[in-house]
Order: C-alpha cells, then structure tokens, then sequence
C-alpha cells in the first residue's frame, strides 16, 4: 500500500508532491532586494511628524489700514457693535472684506 503511495504522489499532477528546493537565478536577487526594504517590525520606530506649517505672511500698512476702516465702517453701521460677542464680529467682518474684495458666495 505504502508503494502504492509513493507512485500515486509522484506522479506529476498530484498535490501531495514532496518539496523539492527548485533553483531559481531570481532567488537571491529578490532576497537581496527584500533586504533592502525597511523591516515592519512592530518595535519599528513611527515616522517623524510632519514639520509645521509656515506662518502667515504679515500683513502690509495698506491691509493694516484697510482693516482698520472697515472696522470703524462696521462700527459706525452695525447698532451695538461693542455688545456683540466676538463670534459675530468676525463673520460681520468677513463678510465686509468679501464685499469690498468682490468675492462671491
């Protein structure tokens, strides 16, 4: 029976076919590229944060001053301009900018 075996797995289609090393010229270049990759070890150290973002470019005199008088605008038109709560003001502001710059919604 163990004969019978033996002939039935050596054949070539059978799926119990024994290991065999097969020699291969891409087997030791693709180890050697494996080697290369960086390992996915789980003590792997996590990358660096990204660095910060750059701060805004300061403004100009001219937007300086151009702020300044729409605030005084905004101060002169809005009824209690001083109780409103600072939320408010900046999109009353922003709105103001949108309007003078010519930007749509």
């Amino acid at each position: 029976m163990s004969e019978l075996i033996r002939k039935v797995n050596s054949m070539p289609g059978s799926p119990f076919t024994p290991a065999r090393p097969t020699y291969s010229p891409y087997v030791k270049t693709s180890r050697s590229l494996l080697k290369k990759i960086a390992p996915l070890h789980p003590n792997r150290r996590t990358p660096p944060p990204p660095p910060p973002r750059p701060p805004p470019p300061k403004k100009t005199k001219k937007e300086l001053e151009r702020e300044e008088r729409w605030e005084q605008e905004l101060e002169d038109t809005v009824e209690g301009w001083y109780c409103l709560p600072e939320e408010e003001r900046a999109v009353l502001r922003r709105a103001k900018r949108d309007a003078e710059l010519g930007f749509d919604d």
